[in-house]
C-alpha cells in the first residue's frame, strides 16, 4: 500500500509568555557546526503510552466523575474572549539597545530535503544544528557582552544565523534564570517587532515539562518561536540589582527550518507560473474556502508546528473542542503520534484561519493569525492515537469550539468529511464515508490494522472527494457538524485509486478519559 507522500502521518497496513510575534533576516560572523540528521525517528513527539493523564500538578488532574453528556454543538468565540493579536506587535523599547554578538552557521550544504519518508514516519520540516560555541552556560557567559542602562539594568544580545533557513528555533537549556529576567526575540531587519517573554514564564514552562515528562533532556529545553528567517536576535535584560552571574543558560542546538512555513504572495506564485493552489498539497485536494457548508467547522481547525523530543520540527493538524460548561476553554484535539509529551506541547504553534482568502485563490486570508505560547498536555493515549491539550492562549475571535458526538453514530455507511492542512498547506476538505471498523495498534512508527467490529476503536474511511496527506495527521473527522474521529494514517492518494484512511473513533477516546474534561 502507498503511504503518504510526506508527513507526520502514520502509514496504514490493514489486513482484508506574555507573547508577541512576527515575521524578519540578518547575518554575522562566528562559528558552529552541524548535527548529522539521519532523518525523523518513529515519533517526534515521544510516546504517550496506552493512555495516561499527563503531569503531576493538580491544575491538570482529570476531573472526577463520569461525563454528563455525550453530544454537544459548536460554539463561536466572541471578541471579548479572544486572545490578543500576535502579529506586528512592538517589543518593549529599551534606553540602551545592546550591540549583539554575532554567531553564524554556514550554508547547510547537506541539509535534509522534504522527501517521501518511510511509511509511518512524520512530516519533518526542520532539523537540528549544533552551536558548538554555546554548549554550556560558561560558553554563553563568555559570549555575552553586557551593557548597563540608565536605570541600572543589564542588557545583552546575541544574533544567530543559520544560512539558508526559512526559520529558526533556538533551544535554550536553563540552569538558572531569574524570574524577573526579560527576553526579547526579533530579527535584525525588524528589530521593533517580535516576541517577548519573562524568566518566570520560561521557568514555569520547564517545570511543567518536568512534572509531566520527568527529568528528560527534551523537558529541560525551552524553544524560542520561529520568526521566519535565517537570523534571529535574542536579547536578555536583567533588572537593576540582579547580577549577570544569576543567569546561566546555554543554546547548544537550534532547529533549522528547511521548509518555508510562510506563504508566497499571489504575485510571486503567478510570476513563477505555479499551476496550482498555494503550498505543496497534492492537486486533487479541495480548497476549504470553497466549502461554505463547513464554514463553522473550518474555523475550529489549526495548522500545528512543533519541536519533537528528537529536536526536529514537524507539521500536524488539530481542532478546538467545545465543553458542556461552554466557558471557551481552548481544549485542543490532535493525534498521539503528533504530540504525546508536555515538552512538545510547550513548543506548539497553532496557525488559525489558515486558508485562502476566497475560493481557489492564491492569497491567504487576512484573518490568519498565530498563537505561540504552546499548550498544556492533559491526556495522551496511544491505544486510541489521540491527545487532548489546553492551549495556553485564549482562542482567537471568530474561532469555533467544535461540537462533538460520542454516541458512536459514525457507523458503516455514515457520510463524513475532514478538514486538514496537508503538507502544511492552506486548509483543505475531503468528503467520503465510513467503510468498516478496524482494530489497530501503534508501534515503531506505524499503525497496523485488522478487520474489526462495532466494538473496535478505529474506522476505515474511503473518499469520494479529496484525500489526506502528511501534515493532515491529527485532524478531525466530522459528521453533521460534530467531531466523530481523529486521523491516524492511511493510504489515500491523488495518484492511487482505492486508498483509504484510518481514524480513531471519538466515542471510544471520549470514554477513555477525554470526556471527563469535555462534559462536566
Amino acid at each position: 500500500m502507498h503511504g503518504w507522500k510526506q508527513g507526520r502521518r502514520i502509514a496504514s497496513r490493514c489486513a482484508s509568555l506574555m507573547l508577541v510575534v512576527l515575521t524578519a533576516c540578518g547575518g554575522g560572523g562566528g562559528g558552529g557546526g552541524n548535527v548529522p540528521d539521519p532523518g525523523p525517528g518513529p515519533g517526534g513527539g515521544g510516546s504517550g503510552g496506552n493512555g495516561a493523564i499527563i503531569g503531576g500538578a493538580s491544575e491538570i488532574s482529570s476531573p472526577s466523575g463520569p461525563p454528563t453528556a455525550n453530544v454537544l454543538d459548536s460554539l463561536v468565540v466572541p471578541a471579548a474572549q479572544a486572545a490578543a493579536a500576535t502579529r506586528s506587535v512592538a517589543v518593549a523599547s529599551v534606553a540602551v539597545r545592546p550591540r549583539a554578538v554575532s554567531l553564524a552557521l554556514p550554508q547547510w550544504s547537506d541539509a535534509p530535503s522534504p522527501v517521501m519518508p518511510m511509511p509511518g514516519l512524520p512530516m519533518q520540516i526542520g532539523a537540528p544544528r549544533e552551536l558548538s560555541s554555546l554548549q554550556s552556560a560558561g560558553d554563553m557567559a563568555r559570549k555575552l557582552h553586557w551593557s548597563e542602562t540608565p536605570e541600572g539594568a543589564q542588557v545583552a544580545a546575541i544574533s544567530i544565523t543559520s544560512a539558508g533557513a526559512h526559520g529558526l528555533r533556538l533551544g535554550l537549556v536553563v540552569d538558572a534564570m531569574p524570574d524577573a529576567a526579560e527576553l526579547r526575540l526579533y530579527r535584525k531587519d525588524r528589530s521593533k517587532t517580535g516576541f517577548e517573554t519573562t524568566g518566570q514564564a520560561i521557568n514555569e514552562a520547564i517545570a511543567r515539562n518536568r512534572r509531566a515528562d520527568g527529568d528528560t533532556r527534551a523537558a529541560g529545553i525551552w524553544w524560542t518561536p520561529d520568526l521566519g528567517a535565517d537570523e534571529v536576535t535574542l536579547e536578555i535584560a536583567l533588572p537593576a540589582g540582579l547580577s549577570t552571574s544569576q543567569l546561566r543558560i546555554a543554546i547548544p542546538t537550534l532547529t533549522h527550518a528547511y521548509v518555508n512555513l510562510a506563504l508566497p504572495t499571489e504575485l510571486e506564485l503567478r510570476d513563477s507560473l505555479v499551476p496550482r493552489n498555494v503550498g505543496d498539497a497534492a492537486g486533487c485536494e479541495l480548497d476549504a474556502s470553497c466549502a461554505d457548508q463547513y464554514a463553522t467547522e473550518r474555523n475550529a481547525v489549526a495548522r500545528m508546528t512543533y519541536v519533537g523530543s528528537d529536536n526536529r520540527y514537524y507539521y500536524c493538524t488539530g481542532s478546538l473542542l467545545n465543553n458542556t460548561r461552554r466557558d471557551f476553554t481552548p481544549y485542543f484535539l490532535s493525534a498521539n503520534h503528533c504530540i504525546s509529551t508536555q515538552a512538545s506541547a510547550t513548543s506548539l504553534r497553532t496557525d488559525w484561519f489558515f486558508r485562502s482568502a476566497s475560493c481557489n485563490s492564491f492569497e491567504p486570508s487576512a484573518q490568519t493569525t498565530a498563537l505561540q505560547r504552546g499548550a498544556t498536555l492533559l491526556y495522551a493515549t496511544a491505544a486510541h492515537d489521540a491527545t487532548l491539550m489546553r492551549l495556553n492562549d485564549a482562542a482567537p475571535a471568530g474561532a469555533t469550539l467544535a461540537g462533538w458526538d460520542a454516541r458512536g453514530t459514525a457507523v458503516t455507511g455514515t457520510a463524513i468529511y475532514g478538514l486538514h492542512h496537508p503538507q502544511g498547506d492552506l486548509l483543505k476538505y475531503s468528503e467520503g464515508q465510513v467503510q468498516s471498523y478496524r482494530n489497530c495498534s501503534l508501534g515503531a512508527g506505524s499503525i497496523t490494522c485488522n478487520p474489526g467490529n462495532a466494538q473496535s476503536d478505529f474506522v476505515n474511511v474511503g473518499w469520494s472527494k479529496g484525500v489526506t496527506e502528511g501534515g493532515s495527521s491529527g485532524s478531525a473527522m466530522f459528521a453533521g457538524g460534530r467531531v466523530v474521529g481523529t486521523l491516524s494514517g492511511g493510504s489515500s492518494s491523488c495518484t492511487v485509486s482505492g486508498g483509504s484512511d484510518v481514524y480513531s473513533r471519538f466515542d471510544r477516546t471520549f470514554s477513555s478519559q477525554i470526556g471527563n474534561w469535555l462534559a462536566q
